[in-house]
Protein backbone atom coordinates (compact mmCIF):
# COMPACT_ATOMS: atom_id res chain seq x y z
CA UNK A 1 0.00 0.00 0.00
CA UNK A 2 2.83 2.42 0.88
CA UNK A 3 4.62 1.63 -2.40
CA UNK A 4 1.41 2.20 -4.36
CA UNK A 5 0.85 5.53 -2.61
CA UNK A 6 4.45 6.56 -3.28
CA UNK A 7 4.12 5.68 -6.97
CA UNK A 8 0.96 7.75 -7.27
CA UNK A 9 2.70 10.65 -5.54
CA UNK A 10 5.70 10.47 -7.90
CA UNK A 11 3.40 10.23 -10.91
CA UNK A 12 1.50 13.30 -9.76
CA UNK A 13 4.74 15.22 -9.32
CA UNK A 14 5.90 14.30 -12.83
CA UNK A 15 2.56 15.39 -14.26
CA UNK A 16 2.79 18.70 -12.40
CA UNK A 17 6.33 19.32 -13.66
CA UNK A 18 5.33 18.39 -17.20
CA UNK A 19 2.40 20.81 -17.13
CA UNK A 20 4.67 23.62 -15.89
CA UNK A 21 7.21 22.88 -18.65
CA UNK A 22 4.44 22.75 -21.24
CA UNK A 23 3.16 26.17 -20.18
CA UNK A 24 6.69 27.62 -20.23
CA UNK A 25 7.36 26.13 -23.68
CA UNK A 26 4.22 27.70 -25.16
CA UNK A 27 5.09 31.10 -23.67
CA UNK A 28 8.70 30.99 -24.89
CA UNK A 29 8.13 29.57 -28.37
CA UNK A 30 5.06 31.67 -29.13
CA UNK A 31 6.39 34.90 -27.65
CA UNK A 32 3.49 35.42 -25.22
CA UNK A 33 0.84 34.91 -27.90
CA UNK A 34 -2.65 34.05 -26.67
CA UNK A 35 -3.65 30.85 -28.43
CA UNK A 36 -7.19 29.52 -28.78
CA UNK A 37 -7.88 25.84 -28.15
CA UNK A 38 -7.89 25.03 -31.85
CA UNK A 39 -4.43 26.58 -32.23
CA UNK A 40 -2.78 24.32 -29.66
CA UNK A 41 -0.59 21.35 -30.63
CA UNK A 42 -2.73 18.72 -28.93
CA UNK A 43 -0.88 15.65 -30.24
CA UNK A 44 2.52 17.01 -29.18
CA UNK A 45 1.10 17.94 -25.76
CA UNK A 46 -0.21 14.41 -25.26
CA UNK A 47 3.09 12.80 -26.23
CA UNK A 48 4.99 15.12 -23.90
CA UNK A 49 2.69 14.65 -20.91
CA UNK A 50 2.91 10.86 -21.36
CA UNK A 51 6.71 11.02 -21.38
CA UNK A 52 7.08 10.04 -25.05
CA UNK A 53 8.54 13.39 -26.10
CA UNK A 54 11.47 15.33 -24.63
CA UNK A 55 11.31 19.07 -24.04
CA UNK A 56 13.50 19.46 -27.12
CA UNK A 57 11.01 17.44 -29.15
CA UNK A 58 8.12 19.50 -27.78
CA UNK A 59 9.81 22.78 -28.69
CA UNK A 60 10.47 21.45 -32.19
CA UNK A 61 6.84 20.37 -32.61
CA UNK A 62 5.54 23.77 -31.47
CA UNK A 63 7.88 25.68 -33.79
CA UNK A 64 6.90 23.48 -36.76
CA UNK A 65 3.18 23.84 -36.02
CA UNK A 66 0.76 25.62 -38.33
CA UNK A 67 0.10 28.16 -35.56
CA UNK A 68 3.76 29.19 -35.27
CA UNK A 69 4.09 29.39 -39.03
CA UNK A 70 0.98 31.56 -39.34
CA UNK A 71 1.93 33.94 -36.53
CA UNK A 72 5.60 34.45 -37.30
CA UNK A 73 6.43 33.24 -40.82
CA UNK A 74 3.34 34.21 -42.80
CA UNK A 75 2.92 37.55 -40.99
CA UNK A 76 6.54 38.75 -41.18
CA UNK A 77 9.38 39.26 -43.61
CA UNK A 78 12.33 36.83 -43.50
CA UNK A 79 14.54 39.12 -41.39
CA UNK A 80 11.96 39.55 -38.63
CA UNK A 81 11.14 35.83 -38.78
CA UNK A 82 14.79 34.88 -38.28
CA UNK A 83 15.17 37.41 -35.43
CA UNK A 84 12.20 35.84 -33.67
CA UNK A 85 13.50 32.31 -34.23
CA UNK A 86 16.73 33.28 -32.47
CA UNK A 87 14.75 34.80 -29.62
CA UNK A 88 12.19 32.01 -29.26
CA UNK A 89 14.43 28.98 -29.85
CA UNK A 90 17.89 30.07 -28.64
CA UNK A 91 16.92 32.81 -26.20
CA UNK A 92 19.22 35.41 -27.75
CA UNK A 93 19.57 37.81 -30.65
CA UNK A 94 21.65 37.13 -33.77
CA UNK A 95 25.31 37.92 -33.05
CA UNK A 96 26.14 39.59 -36.35
CA UNK A 97 25.07 40.22 -39.93
CA UNK A 98 26.71 37.01 -41.15
CA UNK A 99 24.66 34.89 -38.74
CA UNK A 100 21.44 36.63 -39.74
CA UNK A 101 22.24 36.29 -43.44
CA UNK A 102 23.09 32.59 -43.06
CA UNK A 103 19.64 31.83 -41.69
CA UNK A 104 17.82 34.05 -44.19
CA UNK A 105 19.58 32.18 -46.99
CA UNK A 106 18.87 28.80 -45.37
CA UNK A 107 15.19 29.72 -45.20
CA UNK A 108 15.21 30.76 -48.87
CA UNK A 109 17.07 27.72 -50.19
CA UNK A 110 16.02 24.83 -47.92
CA UNK A 111 12.73 26.02 -46.52
CA UNK A 112 10.85 26.54 -43.28
CA UNK A 113 11.47 23.16 -41.62
CA UNK A 114 15.23 23.28 -42.23
CA UNK A 115 15.39 26.77 -40.73
CA UNK A 116 13.57 25.67 -37.55
CA UNK A 117 15.57 22.45 -37.18
CA UNK A 118 18.86 24.32 -37.55
CA UNK A 119 18.31 25.94 -34.14
CA UNK A 120 16.78 23.10 -32.16
CA UNK A 121 19.12 20.37 -33.35
CA UNK A 122 22.20 22.58 -33.40
CA UNK A 123 25.18 22.30 -31.06
CA UNK A 124 24.40 25.55 -29.23
CA UNK A 125 20.87 24.47 -28.30
CA UNK A 126 22.09 21.14 -26.91
CA UNK A 127 24.94 22.77 -25.01
CA UNK A 128 22.74 25.42 -23.38
CA UNK A 129 19.39 23.67 -22.94
CA UNK A 130 20.01 19.97 -23.48
CA UNK A 131 17.06 17.65 -23.96
CA UNK A 132 14.94 18.65 -20.97
CA UNK A 133 15.20 22.42 -20.41
CA UNK A 134 12.74 24.84 -21.95
CA UNK A 135 14.59 27.64 -23.82
CA UNK A 136 14.58 30.92 -21.92
CA UNK A 137 15.55 34.55 -22.38
CA UNK A 138 19.34 34.52 -22.03
CA UNK A 139 19.45 38.31 -22.11
CA UNK A 140 18.22 38.60 -18.53
CA UNK A 141 21.89 38.53 -17.55
CA UNK A 142 25.09 38.80 -19.55
CA UNK A 143 26.29 35.42 -20.80
CA UNK A 144 29.84 34.09 -20.70
CA UNK A 145 31.39 34.28 -24.15
CA UNK A 146 28.76 36.68 -25.53
CA UNK A 147 29.54 40.27 -26.47
CA UNK A 148 27.84 43.28 -24.93
CA UNK A 149 26.30 44.00 -28.34
CA UNK A 150 24.60 40.59 -28.39
CA UNK A 151 23.31 41.23 -24.87
CA UNK A 152 21.94 44.66 -25.88
CA UNK A 153 20.35 43.25 -29.02
CA UNK A 154 18.71 40.46 -27.03
CA UNK A 155 17.29 43.08 -24.66
CA UNK A 156 16.03 45.05 -27.67
CA UNK A 157 14.09 41.98 -28.83
CA UNK A 158 12.48 41.54 -25.42
CA UNK A 159 9.12 43.26 -25.52
CA UNK A 160 7.97 42.53 -21.96
CA UNK A 161 6.39 39.65 -20.09
CA UNK A 162 2.82 40.45 -21.12
CA UNK A 163 3.36 41.66 -24.70
CA UNK A 164 3.32 39.63 -27.90
CA UNK A 165 6.12 39.40 -30.49
CA UNK A 166 3.82 40.47 -33.30
CA UNK A 167 5.71 43.48 -34.68
CA UNK A 168 6.38 42.80 -38.35
CA UNK A 169 9.38 45.15 -38.57
CA UNK A 170 12.92 43.89 -38.19
CA UNK A 171 14.35 45.28 -34.95
CA UNK A 172 18.03 44.57 -35.55
CA UNK A 173 18.75 44.73 -39.29
CA UNK A 174 20.49 48.11 -39.20
CA UNK A 175 22.24 47.38 -35.88
CA UNK A 176 23.70 44.16 -37.27
CA UNK A 177 24.70 45.69 -40.58
CA UNK A 178 26.47 48.68 -39.01
CA UNK A 179 27.80 46.73 -36.00
CA UNK A 180 26.22 49.32 -33.73
CA UNK A 181 24.06 49.15 -30.63
CA UNK A 182 20.30 48.81 -31.19
CA UNK A 183 17.82 51.40 -30.00
CA UNK A 184 18.20 54.94 -31.28
CA UNK A 185 20.43 53.69 -34.12
CA UNK A 186 17.49 51.73 -35.49
CA UNK A 187 15.45 54.83 -36.20
CA UNK A 188 15.94 56.97 -39.25
CA UNK A 189 17.05 60.41 -38.01
CA UNK A 190 15.67 63.67 -39.25
CA UNK A 191 17.42 66.24 -41.46
CA UNK A 192 20.89 67.17 -40.34
CA UNK A 193 21.38 64.02 -38.27
CA UNK A 194 22.77 60.61 -39.07
CA UNK A 195 20.45 60.50 -42.10
CA UNK A 196 23.12 62.45 -44.01
CA UNK A 197 25.75 59.77 -43.38
CA UNK A 198 26.41 57.39 -46.26
CA UNK A 199 27.36 53.71 -45.93
CA UNK A 200 29.38 51.48 -48.23
CA UNK A 201 28.04 47.93 -48.49
CA UNK A 202 30.61 45.43 -49.78
CA UNK A 203 28.90 42.33 -51.10
CA UNK A 204 29.47 39.41 -53.44
CA UNK A 205 27.17 38.58 -56.30
CA UNK A 206 25.82 35.06 -56.72
CA UNK A 207 25.71 35.42 -60.51
CA UNK A 208 28.69 34.06 -62.46
CA UNK A 209 30.68 36.65 -64.38
CA UNK A 210 33.31 35.23 -66.71
CA UNK A 211 35.46 32.73 -64.82
CA UNK A 212 34.51 34.13 -61.40
CA UNK A 213 31.54 32.60 -59.61
CA UNK A 214 31.29 35.55 -57.22
CA UNK A 215 32.29 39.15 -57.85
CA UNK A 216 32.75 41.67 -55.03
CA UNK A 217 30.73 44.83 -55.48
CA UNK A 218 30.24 48.00 -53.44
CA UNK A 219 26.94 49.81 -53.06
CA UNK A 220 26.88 53.20 -51.34
CA UNK A 221 23.60 54.41 -49.86
CA UNK A 222 22.39 56.94 -47.27
CA UNK A 223 21.43 55.68 -43.81
CA UNK A 224 17.74 56.03 -44.66
CA UNK A 225 18.09 53.49 -47.49
CA UNK A 226 20.45 51.10 -45.72
CA UNK A 227 17.84 48.57 -44.61
CA UNK A 228 16.12 48.34 -48.00
CA UNK A 229 19.48 48.06 -49.80
CA UNK A 230 20.55 45.12 -47.60
CA UNK A 231 17.27 43.33 -48.22
CA UNK A 232 17.54 43.95 -51.97
CA UNK A 233 21.04 42.43 -52.07
CA UNK A 234 19.84 39.33 -50.24
CA UNK A 235 16.84 38.94 -52.55
CA UNK A 236 19.30 38.82 -55.45
CA UNK A 237 21.26 36.06 -53.75
CA UNK A 238 24.19 38.27 -52.74
CA UNK A 239 26.22 37.91 -49.57
CA UNK A 240 27.21 40.96 -47.55
CA UNK A 241 30.88 41.14 -46.55
CA UNK A 242 30.86 44.41 -44.63
CA UNK A 243 28.98 47.66 -44.01
CA UNK A 244 31.02 50.76 -43.14
CA UNK A 245 30.62 54.51 -43.08
CA UNK A 246 31.89 55.96 -46.35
Amino acid sequence: MEIETLNRSNSGLRQSEAQAQLKAAYRQVFGNAHLFDEELSVSAESLFINGDLTVQGLVNALALSDSYRRLFFDANGPYRFVELNFKHLLGRAPRNQAELSKHVQLLATEGYEAEINSYIYGAEYLEVFGFDTVPYDRGVASQKGESNLTYNRTRALTSGFASFDGDGQSQLLVSLATRSAPGGSQKTPGPGGRNNQRYAIRWTSANPVGLNRRVTQTTTVPFSSLSSAIQSIHRRGGRIASVNES
